[in-house]
């Protein structure tokens, strides 16, 4: 049980956060919680009996023996000032992460540039079906399960692992995945090497650790304290210790025989689409063995995963017929991944609308950006979602539209969503694909023209 009984949440809206206050809220605690604007979070914490509102009330504050904060409240939140003023414990979110880890017996850290969120959500609902004590805090809603979140008992606790702000070095795990190293969150990490070794320490950190073959070469894991007994890895090559083979396509959706140092451990067929969730899954298998979980009925469960929201999403129809998917893709690596799986499925065109996430990334990434597009149709960008940035801070959408066109290849930029709208509804038909992506809020675009607003 936690030691405190009054809790309140500034940024409760995030998706973490979320689900850390209802976790919060389960083990006993009355929980509060603010955010910035409505939404159908705020909505879904309140169905759940958290007393959750938009803007400042000190008073409710005032009565709490906790604050918890996201990452992303200034020092000069009034709610936020207010508790350190009147001596109230305050704690950043990433720090309660790892309080309300250690209320477990074990602790189950995914980390990786990509793939956290779909690799969480995986070992959730293996350990859901197996009805393994456990609870889970992922960064997205499980389809089948419909939470961010699972309280199923405290032995196991399970979780991503987010490397911004390092904040995964908060944690401490018992068993740490590390799904691959991808250069990402340039304002958190000016160099290459940073990230690496940022990765590093969270492996160091970690009793086990289950990384992907070559993630482990490139980050030398086997050189850390006690080598080869604890690092394992994962990958399509035989030499990994646990490996996907005779693996097999079927529409953008994969299966394939998950082995154990040659010896076969599950059968696996993915009800999910793409390439990249072969390595997903079978790091989520690989988990199950380690933890000496029933690792062939895992595999057997994995056929009715059938994933997260907004991860490679079918929305429906538009206007003019043509098909809508969304996807949480914005990292070069992540497009690369849902155009490729999004042309196995279909011969149709396909249309992508992206909307960069943040200026630092845009800049950071701006070649690897302008070639992830290669397999599109047709590209529509937009402008970049700022989240915590402001465009000093590096490039825009319309610099990123404008660097593809000088390498010969097209992308028309759309100032806003109405406009982007109306181009997919005037220009696609019945054949056609609309991929939208991006971690902002272009997912209300999806919505809109999938007319389910």
């Amino acid at each position: 049980m936690l030691e405190f009984r009054k809790i309140h949440f500034i940024g409760i809206g995030g998706i973490s956060m979320s689900a850390l206050a209802v976790l919060a809220s389960q083990s006993g605690a009355w929980v509060s919680g603010s955010d910035r604007e409505n939404s159908k979070t705020l909505e879904r914490l309140g169905k759940c009996g958290l007393k959750v509102y938009v803007g400042h009330d000190n008073s409710v504050v005032a009565g709490c023996d906790l604050v918890v904060y996201s990452g992303a409240v200034g020092d000069d939140d009034p709610e936020l000032k207010f508790a350190r003023i009147n001596r109230i414990r305050c704690m950043e979110r990433k720090a309660f992460l790892a309080l309300m880890a250690k209320e477990c017996n074990t602790c189950l850290a995914v980390a990786g540039s990509h793939g956290k969120t779909t690799t969480t959500a995986m070992l959730c609902w293996i350990f859901k079906n197996l009805g393994t004590a456990f609870r889970g805090h992922v960064g997205g809603i499980i389809n089948g399960i419909g939470a961010n979140y699972v309280d199923d008992g405290n032995d196991l606790f399970v979780t991503e692992a987010c490397e911004y702000k390092r904040s995964f070095l908060a944690l401490e795990p018992t068993v740490g995945v590390i799904l691959n190293s991808a250069y990402d969150h340039p304002d958190t990490y000016p160099t290459k090497e940073d990230m690496y070794a940022a990765f590093r320490r969270f492996a160091e950190q970690s009793h086990v650790v289950l990384a992907e073959e070559n993630c482990a070469r490139t980050l030398g894991l086997y050189s850390i304290e006690n080598g080869r007994d604890k690092v394992y890895t994962f990958g399509l090559d035989e030499k990994a210790d646990f490996c996907a083979a005779d693996i097999r396509e079927e529409r953008g959706r994969f299966s394939f025989t998950a082995l154990f140092r040659g010896e076969t451990i599950a059968k696996v067929n993915l009800a999910v689409y793409g390439r990249h969730n072969v390595l997903n899954a079978l790091a989520s298998i690989a988990v199950c063995r380690i933890l000496w979980q029933d690792a062939a009925q895992a595999g057997r469960y994995l056929a009715d995963f059938k994933g997260v929201e907004r991860r490679f999403e079918y929305m429906g129809k538009c206007a003019s017929g043509a098909d809508i998917v969304a996807d949480y893709a914005h990292h070069p690596d992540e497009i690369c991944s849902a155009v490729d799986t999004l042309r196995l499925m279909t011969k149709g065109r396909i249309v992508a609308v992206f909307e960069p996430h943040t200026y630092s990334r845009t800049k950071a990434l701006l070649k690897e950006f302008a070639h992830c597009f290669f397999w599109t149709d047709e590209l529509l960008i937009l402008p970049a979602y700022s989240a915590r940035e402001e465009k000093k801070d590096g490039l825009d959408g319309v610099d990123l539209a404008c660097y593809i066109n000088q390498g010969g290849e097209c992308a028309l930029y759309m100032d806003d969503y109405d406009k982007a709208y109306d181009y997919i509804v005037r220009h696609t038909g019945g054949e056609d694909v609309v991929l939208v992506l991006g971690a902002g809020s272009v997912y209300s675009l999806a919505q809109r023209l999938a007319k389910k607003q």
